[in-house]
């Protein structure tokens, strides 16, 4: 392996544009990977004692983790704001407010896998501001489509550190070398397989899904000869997903009405990807990339595969 994050670059009319930000992305993923590793002796696992603006308690983990990637978006020069799911408002980067793009972040997707040394995960996706550069920007220039999306990608911190991104021109996996310190391809030009695979589901749920739901994965799983495989890290089962087949599912359920997952920091991002890599990408009612965003912090059900699993589902 040769090629680095830098041939980004050369990958369609975005990657000139978007490469600053993506190793910007990289250089939080080799700082958040190191914490992880360290954390246990640095007293860093645990609650934070706070509540993220879903109500769920914080992990310190995440905390850090959201630090960590808003201060390398700091340092690209190139992001005047950062939405986080971890914060409830926008974080304007004051000294770069005029500066083109917006990044919005999941820092540490599955962190409740963390007290049990269990995978965990970065969503990331990039816009183009929509306000004028003399304007400070505002939680309108994210309320943006999927298919307005520039880049978006994850990062997987596993038995390595893998940064999976597409510029809208394909799909490709960098692992991170540590003999030299830098990200690598190994995961070029990534496709899903269009049979087989895996279906990603927590079916404790199922009970609770809506409209017969249970009944139809049922089917699908029979139909599609699906396996299962459920680690509850969604960067973690999206990857398995891309690789191996299947689906991803996170359905409305008796007390999620409107799904769970968030549009922006988790299903668009993987909905573009997923499309990328020439899968599908859907709500039950459209596609993820179809829905336009109406608040920072909206929810929808998801449903992230090969083309004939999703159909089976969301027909």
């Amino acid at each position: 392996m040769s090629d680095t994050l830098n041939r980004i670059s050369e990958e369609g009319a975005n990657g000139s544009s978007m490469m600053p930000v993506i190793q910007g992305v990289g250089r939080a993923a080799i700082e958040i990977a190191a914490l992880l590793r360290g954390a246990v002796f640095r007293g860093a696992l645990g609650l934070a004692g706070g509540e993220n603006v879903q109500g769920e308690q914080q992990q310190k983990l995440d905390v850090l983790s959201d630090e960590i990637f808003l201060d390398q978006m700091r340092s690209t020069g190139h992001v005047c704001a950062v939405g986080s799911e971890e914060q409830e408002e926008l974080l304007v980067i004051d000294e770069y407010a005029s500066a083109p793009y917006l990044v919005l972040v999941d820092p540490l997707d599955g962190s409740s896998n963390l007290d049990v040394d269990g995978p965990v995960g970065t969503i990331f996706s990039v816009v183009k501001r929509k306000s004028a550069s003399d304007q400070r920007p505002d939680v309108n220039d994210t309320l943006q489509a999927g298919r307005d999306v520039i880049a978006a990608g994850y990062v997987l911190y596993g038995p390595a550190t893998m940064l999976v991104c597409s510029v809208g021109s394909g799909v490709n996996g960098y692992t991170y070398n540590t003999n030299n310190a830098r990200f690598e391809i190994s995961h070029p030009d990534i496709k899903i397989p269009q049979s087989g695979g895996y279906y990603s589901v927590n079916e404790a749920n199922s009970a609770q899904w809506l409209h017969g739901m249970a009944d139809t994965l049922i089917s699908v799983r029979h139909t599609e000869k699906l396996g299962m495989r459920y680690v509850g890290a969604m960067v973690a089962d999206i990857h398995r997903t891309l690789l191996k087949g299947g689906v991803f599912l996170y359905p409305a359920d008796a007390k999620n009405t409107t799904g769970k997952l968030r549009l922006l920091y988790e299903a668009i991002p993987m909905g573009f990807l997923m499309e990328q890599a020439g899968g599908k990408a859907h709500t039950g009612e459209q596609p993820v990339l179809d829905v336009q965003p109406e608040a920072l912090h909206q929810r929808v059900p998801v449903y992230l595969g090969s083309c004939a699993a999703v159909d089976g589902l969301t027909a």
